[in-house]
This record gives structure tokens, sequence and C-alpha cells, in this order.
């Protein structure tokens, strides 16, 4: 596992903007204060994530959930992080709703195209030229 850990890491982009945020006036940061703010982040996600699926395995599960990773979060005293993390996964949640209600109004709202074509195709047309009239 450590090999593939050392494979890891997240984009610079990604932790320079997010460190940009953070700090007030976007000061310059060095290429070696991102790699190790990087690795700090991973290495914490890493940390997270093995004792949340301790907390899974011990409830005879394979999935880790949601509730595992608030387990882990304040067993390691990061019990600060657990109300926020509860707001952002509310506003989530909230945010899937509403694209799911919009994408289904869109569906019932779609009309149905009906091709002329298809409703004469069940019907056989009707052919007069072999009838005989009797009088």
């Amino acid at each position: 596992m450590s090999d593939e850990v050392e494979d890891l890491s997240f984009p610079n982009a990604v932790i320079t903007r997010l460190m940009n945020e953070a700090l007030e006036g976007s000061p310059t940061i060095s290429k070696e204060a991102r790699a190790a703010m990087s690795r700090a982040a991973l290495t914490f996600i890493l940390y997270m994530s093995t004792t949340a699926n301790q907390y899974a395995s011990n409830a005879k599960r394979k999935t880790v959930a949601v509730q595992d990773i608030f387990k882990a979060l304040q067993t390691n005293q990061f019990e600060m992080l657990v109300e926020p993390l509860q707001e952002a996964l509310k506003d989530y949640q909230e945010q899937t709703r509403k694209k799911k209600e919009e994408a289904s109004k869109k569906q019932q709202n779609k009309p149905e195209t009906i091709n002329e074509n298809d409703e004469d195709s069940n019907n056989e047309p009707e052919d007069d030229s072999n009838e005989t009239e009797v009088e």
C-alpha cells in the first residue's frame, strides 16, 4: 500500500486555489508549501478513510457510510468538523433532490411527438379496386 500512496496526489491548481481562498490577500505560495499541503490533505483523507472503514467492518458492512466518516472524525478529535460537514451534506442532498425534481418535471412536461405515419401503419389501407359491386 505504501507504494500506492506515493503515487497519490492532488492537482497543484486545486491546492493553490484552496490555499488562496483560505489565506487573506492571496500571498505567493511556494512549491514546497503546496506539496506539503497536498501531502497533509492526502494523509488526513487516508487516515479518516481507514478509520471509517474500520467502523464499517465492525458493523459487518462493506460499504463505508457517511455516519462512519462522522464517527471517525469524532474519534480522532475532529469534532469541530462534524457540524459544518453535516450542513454541507444537507445542502448537497437538497441540491441533488432539486436537480432530480427538475429533471422529472422536464420529462413529464416533454410533449410526446406523435408521428402521423405511425398511426396509419397500424391500419391497413383500404383498397377498393378488388371489390366488385353487386347490383
